[in-house]
């Protein structure tokens, strides 16, 4: 019940707190089968939310069981379609016994043919890269088919899930999904050898979730990487609408970036991050970014007009809407200190608080005017999402406006860097494929 009420609101919500969600090969996860949809874990729990909130049907999905410990927050998680997972850690090996109904769950869940979500690296990680998975994945997988023996197959459906920046609100998020992994083609080998055929079934996922994944092997060369990815992203023409697409090229893009990366001699990348680095101080020296310098405004009359035009409504929608955000943000910086959990508590209680605002709004212009003033409720979050888009465009705005104003030579120094640096990271990249 609860889920189904969630569902929309968190739907919107994701609109507005991403700039952009790539969600490529939804079609791989099969109708009317028994499937665990597998994912990487890069964020407390943003994962499972973009993706019950944009597949086509109801996920249930395993989380730590130490959030189950009192009977309120257990009544609430469930009637959220989740279902705990207990550690060690969360209560020694008593807790752990609690698994046991865990995995009865599971295992009617995929007899009923409903998709199970499972974040198969166990914890949260704010990086690039894969860790190792757990083996609860195919424990599931190989336990379901033991339970109920006629069961056609369970399909494990690989997940990467890929964030520009995953601790900052309105940035990028890209999601594929793999082929799906027939549980029967390591079957009968289980019930030969279960330990063997689980390494190979997690083995086969790990190398499928891999394709998927922006990988970056080695911590040294994020700067590095990050640096190459921005140059990648400022070619991307960038449009508002739609927010939510099956384009796969960001990703593929990103992933490319990243892989040619790992294959640079250490040499070779420690003369690049050098180079890059000096290109992106003199950026920063000039107050510009790498995409004003490639687009710097040409005529500033039009966005002018609509700077102006605008700004009544921005700061109509600033004004109504400002409060419950910065409520969400304070909150957020006082309170959370893991980078993993960074975006995702400042979107619940963005939401949440938004949600609470609106309600009250809602009671004071129904006791204190006339109805037809409710009708302001319709355009307030409306208002508030164009002060979001209007104030994106001014900072924007400002900064190719100070890329157009540069001084030639100054301009021409800043571009032959960029191209000396995108040749030598192409002729690197060549050498590498």
């Amino acid at each position: 019940m609860l889920y189904s009420i969630v569902r929309p609101i968190a739907t919107l919500a994701l609109r507005i707190f991403y700039r952009k969600i790539h969600l490529s090969n939804s079609h791989h996860l099969l109708k009317g089968k028994p499937v665990i949809l597998a994912a990487n874990h890069p964020t407390g729990f943003m994962e499972p939310c973009i993706l019950a909130c944009y597949l086509d049907r109801p996920l249930y999905y395993l989380v730590r069981g130490d959030l189950f410990r009192k009977p309120f927050y257990r009544r609430l998680l469930e009637s959220l379609h989740m279902v705990p997972v207990y550690r060690v850690r969360d209560g020694g090996f008593s807790a752990v016994k609690n698994n046991y109904e865990t995995f009865d769950y599971c295992f009617n869940a995929l007899r009923d043919h409903k998709t199970l979500m499972i974040l198969a690296e166990g914890t949260a990680e704010h990086e690039k890269r894969l860790r190792p998975l757990k083996k609860g994945t195919a424990r599931v997988a190989f336990g379901a088919l033991e339970r109920y023996p006629n069961l056609e197959d369970i399909y494990i459906v690989p997940t990467g899930v890929n964030y520009t920046y995953a601790e900052f609100p309105r940035t990028e998020v890209m999601i594929d999904l793999g082929e799906p992994i027939k549980v029967r083609d390591y079957f009968e080998k289980y019930k030969e050898n279960p330990n063997q055929a689980s390494a190979e079934l997690t083995e086969t996922l790990r190398q499928s979730m891999a394709e998927r994944i922006v990988i970056i092997e080695r911590p040294s060369d994020e700067d590095l990487t990050e640096y190459l990815l921005q140059l990648n992203r400022s070619q991307r023409p960038e449009k508002i609408f739609p927010i939510v697409d099956a384009n796969s090229q960001p990703l593929l893009a990103e992933k490319s970036v990243a892989d040619h990366v790992n294959a640079m001699p250490e040499a070779t990348r420690a003369a690049l991050l050098a180079q890059a680095k000096a290109y992106f101080e003199q950026l920063k020296v000039n107050g510009i970014t790498d995409a004003a310098l490639l687009h710097p405004l040409r005529s500033a009359l039009p966005s002018v007009l609509l700077l102006i035009l605008g700004l009544p409504f921005f700061l109509l929608g600033y004004v109504t809407n400002i409060l419950p955000i910065r409520l969400a943000q304070s909150i957020t910086k006082k309170r959370v200190r893991r980078p993993e959990f960074r975006a995702p508590v400042l979107w619940a209680i963005s939401m949440g608080a938004y949600l609470i605002y609106w309600i009250l709004w809602l009671l004071m212009l129904f006791i204190f005017t006339k109805p037809i003033c409710l009708l302001w409720l319709l355009l307030m979050p409306t208002l508030g999402y164009l002060a979001i888009i209007y104030r994106e465009y001014a900072s924007a705005y400002n900064v190719r406006r100070r890329a157009a104003r540069l001084p030639s030579t100054t301009r021409q120094h800043l571009l032959q860097q960029r191209a000396d640096l995108q040749a030598q990271a192409n002729v690197q990249q060549q050498l590498s494929s």
